[in-house]
C-alpha cells in the first residue's frame, strides 16, 4: 500500500467508525431483509409496491455505505498518542481556539477529512481553519479567510486527543 492511500485517524475516530459499520451491518443484513420479506408479502406485485421499492433503494443505500466504511477502515492508520505533538498543532491535536472579534472560545480536534463532524468540534486539516492552524503554537495569533470574511483566532491552549 502506498503512503496516499492510508488515511490518518485518531483513534476515537476509528473506534466510531468501526461501531458506525457494525451498525450498517445489522441494518443491511438483518433489518432490510425482515422488512422486504414483509413488504412482499403484503405488497401484491412488487413493481407496484411502494414500500417495496423504497425498501430496495435503502438497501442500495446501505450497501455503498459498507464499501465506503470497509474501505476506509482498510487504509487507516491509527496515529499513536505519542505521536501527538503538545507543542504544535496536528492531526488529532486538541485546542482551545478564541475569536479575537467576538472573545469566544471553542474547543476543537483538528481530524483527517474522514473524520469531521462539526457538531462535535471536529474540524478537518484540510479545511481553510484546520490548513491554517497546521504548526501552530499555544498562543500564536492568525488570521484565516473564511466565507464570512477574514477572521484572527488566538491559541489559548494544544492538548492530545
Amino acid at each position: 500500500m502506498q503512503n496516499s492511500d492510508r488515511i490518518l485517524l485518531t483513534k476515537e475516530g476509528y473506534e466510531l467508525m468501526k461501531q458506525e459499520m457494525d451498525s450498517v451491518k445489522k441494518i443491511l443484513y438483518e433489518e432490510i431483509p425482515e422488512k422486504l420479506k414483509v413488504a412482499k408479502l403484503h405488497g401484491g406485485e412488487q413493481r407496484e409496491n411502494k414500500e417495496y421499492i423504497y425498501l430496495q433503494s435503502e438497501q442500495d443505500y446501505y450497501v455503498r455505505e459498507l464499501k465506503r466504511l470497509t474501505s476506509l477502515l482498510d487504509r487507516a492508520e491509527i496515529i499513536p498518542d505519542d505521536e501527538i505533538s503538545r507543542e504544535k498543532i496536528g492531526i488529532g491535536t486538541r485546542l482551545v481556539l478564541q475569536d479575537l472579534s467576538i472573545k469566544e472560545s471553542g474547543d476543537f480536534t483538528l481530524v483527517s477529512p474522514a473524520e469531521v463532524d462539526l457538531e462535535r468540534g471536529k474540524i478537518s486539516v484540510d479545511s481553510p481553519v484546520g490548513s491554517a492552524l497546521l504548526g501552530k503554537r499555544e498562543n500564536d495569533t492568525l488570521t484565516i479567510a473564511v466565507p464570512a470574511g477574514k477572521v484572527r483566532f488566538k491559541i489559548l491552549s494544544i492538548h492530545r486527543q
